[in-house]
């Protein structure tokens, strides 16, 4: 070095080992995860110029899932060597045998609002309550607080931010949501169907917050974040996405296509055949139909079930779905999919009391 020679530097080791000739798992266990035979171990040997070296593995939280979802190990592994926690990370290459989606003719559309998801499961229009605006302005006003009582920009002041942890939490609903709905699609072997929704209308729909900053962080989490957020989870599982024109869905009746009027609440009036209308069903329903009209240019018959809709007014002897299933988050929060079981069981809850409105984990 003093006489102006660069002495290189090692920054990080890496061996890739190719085959099962370098390196082979130790007391390998066959075990049978949902009808598929697969192999599981926890500690491996690696061949080198001085024998054969033994590692115990500690697995990660994913490696159990990909197990769980039918992804095998193969002989393609990778040892990388971290100095600065004095221990060495193992990348091990899984694999699976895949078929090809083919999606049937289910039709599962999704409405996304700043503080909902509404979708289709059969008979059921159902909303989960996200609350995401709601809580993007609680975190505001807590912020605030804290501001206001620490400064700024001091020390107790970025440390209580930190344990917020609104963005973790904001996405943590937001894969939920996105893996029920998808998973029912799945399910269903259907194609999920959302609104091309511009940057132009998610601002005209969260326009009567005033903060400016405010509205950005809902445009990001609530809106964007969650279509996002279904559009991802769809390509992991393979279902195809259909985006429609997002123009009067909420607006137009389906029966007589004429205008519904609103009131102070969500429920509206058709003003032909004075139907009463929720809101997001009404948003559902014309999903549904404009994407029978986009996949089979204007015939929606042709292979589909079309749903059975008749014009009486509502409620009284009607067969179209006008009310529907409103489930808080601190319930679905507890769900890994939509069952079709508790749906009914919260259906019949709720004709049973018409006065409650909302359906709580309470009840």
């Amino acid at each position: 070095m003093g006489d102006g020679i660069l002495v290189p530097r090692i920054n990080s080791v890496s061996l890739w080992l190719v085959d099962d000739h370098v390196w082979k798992p130790i007391d390998a266990t066959k075990i049978n995860i949902n009808g598929v035979e697969n192999i599981f171990f926890t500690s491996v040997a690696i061949n080198t110029h001085r024998g054969w070296v033994y590692l115990d593995l500690e697995p990660s939280k994913e490696f159990y899932k990909l197990l769980a979802r039918g992804f095998k190990p193969t002989s393609h592994a990778k040892i990388k060597l971290d100095r600065k926690n004095k221990r060495v990370l193992f990348h091990l290459s899984l694999e699976k045998e895949v078929e090809i989606y083919k999606p049937g003719k289910a039709v599962k559309p999704v409405d996304v609002n700043e503080n909902s998801v509404a979708t289709l499961y059969g008979a059921f229009a159902v909303i989960l309550e996200t609350d995401l605006a709601k809580t993007t302005l609680g975190y505001s006003y807590r912020k605030k607080s804290i501001q206001k009582r620490n400064g700024s920009s001091s020390r107790e002041t970025r440390k209580a931010m930190k344990k917020l942890k609104e963005g973790k939490k904001k996405r943590d609903y937001g894969w939920k949501t996105a893996n029920m709905i998808v998973r029912d699609a799945l399910r269903t072997r259907g194609v999920i169907v959302i609104e091309r929704i511009s940057g132009e209308d998610i601002r005209v729909m969260i326009a009567r917050y005033k903060n400016k900053q405010l509205r950005h962080k809902i445009y990001q989490s609530a809106l964007k974040g969650e279509l996002n957020a279904i559009i991802n989870k769809a390509r992991e599982y393979g279902v195809p996405i259909l985006m429609v024109d997002p123009r009067n869905t909420s607006k137009i009746c389906p029966i007589h296509n004429a205008p519904i009027e609103y009131g102070e609440d969500r429920i509206g009036i058709c003003s032909k055949g004075d139907e009463r209308w929720h809101r997001e069903v009404v948003a559902l329903i014309n999903i549904y139909f404009k994407a029978l009209e986009a996949l089979y240019e204007g015939s929606a018959q042709k292979g589909f079930g079309v749903p059975s809709i008749d014009g009486s007014p509502m409620p009284l002897g009607s067969t179209a779905t006008h009310e529907p299933i409103e489930i808080p988050r601190s319930l679905w929060g507890r769900w890994k999919s939509l069952d079709a079981t508790g749906l009914k069981t919260l259906w019949i809850k709720k004709q049973n009391n018409p006065k409650q409105i909302n359906i709580n984990d309470n009840q």
